[in-house]
């Protein structure tokens, strides 16, 4: 059964200090959490970042759990009352708290586009948030992209004015697109927000072009600390890997970023995250995973790209076509994952185009597994088929069951 709340915040809200109503943005793109009460929802084609205020008891789940959300366009459709083929994802974060997932999305409502955010619980709960009556603040984006440009024909460069949000000390870190040569832009924005704004122009080169570039925007990018030193590690179409220590970021400089990485030709990075993960033998890492689009994702331990961003750059080009550079990296089979975000400390949970009924899942994937079991037929589902007693089956039989477990399969257990 699937259930929609309109709501204006988790339960009930009140009007916060310095906070007014705002209308409904004309776009909501990237989402981004500063703490368990402010969402920030990019307004690309508005030029602007909303902060909205969610108020209210937000109880914490007693465990990690999965998302097993499959047809979420038919989930949405039905409790939004808007047809399926006309919804437009656009972002995914999860709530601090309450491991709630909230989705930006355009939507065919009463004959017009809408800029929708809606949160969903694990059990199909869909809320829409009432974008035009919450309490939030607005930062302004200046020299945002020239409306007037399109690429590919149809494609407003407006739609980059804001690529990704990253929130770390008390700071907003905003890429995209701005006017002018140095159109790749990276901002620094103080929350709550002030004037007190840092706009650096970021060159960097890229090893598949072999050329020096200062227009295409960061796409994905993290904040995390390196040696003690805050560092942005971004990743660019097609697909070099960039880091840019913090302190570097003053307002009209124009800097160059390091490249550490040439990931791979023809893609186009979706998400970096940075998490830690435990394995079954309880050790617990530090990593970055790069997810893509028409690639398998990237995870890097935070040991190897501590060591690269303390060499010396990449300023070569590579050798041919499809070779990569840099940074080692392990490759792992997020097919089809549009969005992600870290859901909890033992999974992460995706918008993932399914990849055999072609509607978007909402689904969650273990840390260091990257794979839903449910999705292949092989020699361990006959019924004929026998674990070994040796210690390697039986931990494979473990794994499986605990994945089984994971996607609603307990009745598959063996």
């Amino acid at each position: 059964m699937l259930f929609l709340r309109t709501t204006t915040s988790l339960c009930a809200w009140t009007m916060t200090a310095g906070l007014a109503l705002a209308e409904a943005p004309q776009s909501a793109s990237v989402l981004e959490f500063a703490d368990d009460n402010t969402l920030f929802v990019a307004d690309s084609m508005g030029g602007a970042i909303h902060a909205y205020e969610l108020t209210g008891n937000a109880a914490a789940p007693e465990k990690p759990a999965p998302y097993n959300l499959l047809d979420l366009d038919g989930i949405l459709a039905e409790a939004l009352g808007v047809e399926a083929g006309r919804l437009t994802y656009h972002d995914l974060a999860v709530h601090p708290v309450t491991r709630d997932a909230y989705v930006s999305l355009t939507a065919f409502v009463d004959g017009a586009e809408a800029a929708v955010v809606v949160t969903l619980t694990r059990d199909g709960m869909v809320t829409r948030l009432d974008l035009a009556n919450l309490p939030s603040d607005t930062f302004t984006i200046q020299d945002p992209a020239d409306a007037e440009v399109t690429f590919w024909r149809d494609i407003p460069a407006a739609t980059f004015t804001v690529t990704d949000l990253d929130y770390a000390n008390g700071e907003l870190f905003v890429s995209g697109l701005s006017t002018g040569e140095f159109a790749s832009t990276l901002r620094r924005v103080p929350y709550p927000f002030t004037d007190h704004t840092a706009s650096t122009g970021i060159v960097i080169y890229h090893a598949a072009h072999n050329q020096n570039e200062t227009r295409a925007p960061i796409r994905a990018m993290t904040v995390v600390d390196i040696d003690g030193a805050p560092t942005v590690v971004a990743a660019y179409t097609c697909t070099p890997l960039v880091a840019v220590p913090v302190s570097a970021l003053e307002d009209g400089a124009n800097i160059t970023g390091k490249t550490i990485a040439e990931l791979g030709y023809g893609n186009t990075p979706l998400e970096v995250l940075d998490f830690s993960m435990t394995d079954v033998a309880g050790n617990t890492q530090d990593v970055v995973l790069v997810i893509n689009r028409e690639m398998d994702a990237d995870l890097i331990t935070m040991d190897a790209l501590t060591g690269a961003v303390a060499a010396e750059g990449i300023t070569t080009p590579i050798s041919g076509l499809g070779d990569t550079m840099g940074v080692a990296t392990t490759p792992f089979p997020l097919s089809g994952v549009y969005q992600a975000a870290e859901q909890d400390a033992e999974f992460l949970v995706t918008l993932r185009r399914n990849m055999d009924t072609g509607n978007m899942d909402l689904v969650s994937y273990r840390k260091g597994v990257y794979l839903r079991l449910s999705e292949f037929v092989s020699e361990y589902n006959f019924p004929d088929y026998q674990y070994g007693e040796n210690e390697f089956s039986q931990g494979t039989k473990l794994f499986q069951n605990m994945l089984k477990a994971d996607e609603g399969f307990q009745d598959q257990m063996r």
